[in-house]
């Protein structure tokens, strides 16, 4: 009778490739030292994956890719990311934005450096930055900066030019309001002026018809008061 094998801990292994992936020892860790371990876990998959057709190993060779897991696991020599530069060149990106000479530059500008700069951030905070992806993200700030400096004449006047189109657009702007405003305050005295006119004919009228009625009277009472004295 055959014993039955195992498959218990070499599933656990397999599947806990990507949690280890995710680590600087992968990450950061020599092309050999990853190959190895690569290697391991792709065997150990071959092995569950014949299990799974029904064509099972036995219980040694399948300890043994095991092993082999989880000596290339241990085995993997990747140090933890040094993100000083990166921390660094963020620091002095930071003291930048905030300044007086960032605000000056064209908008396309300081919009390109705070896209570029967040981005930067968030290499900085996650836990998966590998080391040459941190200095290569340092170095693309460092050069924004060298490139900025070099380009300072021109950005300079671009972002006075702008200014001066903002301010002629923004008076512009306040003349336009300024002719709607009129044109409204003519509308309504003409809406006034017409209002008031048809309230002082509307009184008129009724004064006249008022008068035209008091007459009547006043001619019938005269005559009855003849008529009364005969």
């Amino acid at each position: 009778m055959n014993e039955k094998v195992v498959f218990d801990q070499l599933n656990k292994d397999v599947a806990d490739q990507t949690r280890v992936r995710q680590t600087y020892k992968y990450f950061n860790g020599t092309d050999r030292s990853k190959g190895l371990y690569d290697e391991a876990v792709r065997m150990g998959e071959d092995v569950l994956k014949e299990h799974e057709e029904g064509h099972n190993e036995p219980q040694a060779m399948v300890d043994l890719v095991d092993q082999a897991i989880y000596n290339s696991r241990k085995a993997l020599n990747g140090q933890q990311t040094d993100k000083h530069s990166l921390h660094m060149q963020l620091s002095r990106a930071g003291q930048f934005l905030r300044s007086q000479e960032f605000t000056g530059l064209p908008i396309k500008t300081q919009q390109y450096w705070e896209r570029e700069i967040a981005a930067a951030h968030n290499v900085e905070v996650a836990s998966t930055t590998d080391q040459a992806l941190a200095n290569k993200t340092a170095i693309k700030v460092a050069t924004m900066f060298d490139t900025m400096e070099q380009m300072r004449p021109q950005l300079v006047k671009e972002a006075a030019q702008q200014r001066a189109a903002r301010a002629k657009k923004a008076i512009a702007a306040r003349k336009e309001a300024e002719k709607e405003r009129k044109k409204r305050e003519a509308v309504l005295a003409k809406q006034k002026a017409l209002a008031e006119k048809a309230a002082k004919e509307h009184r008129g009228k009724k004064e006249t018809k008022k008068k035209k009625s008091g007459g009547l009277r006043g001619f019938w009472s005269f005559l009855g008061f003849h008529k009364n004295q005969k």
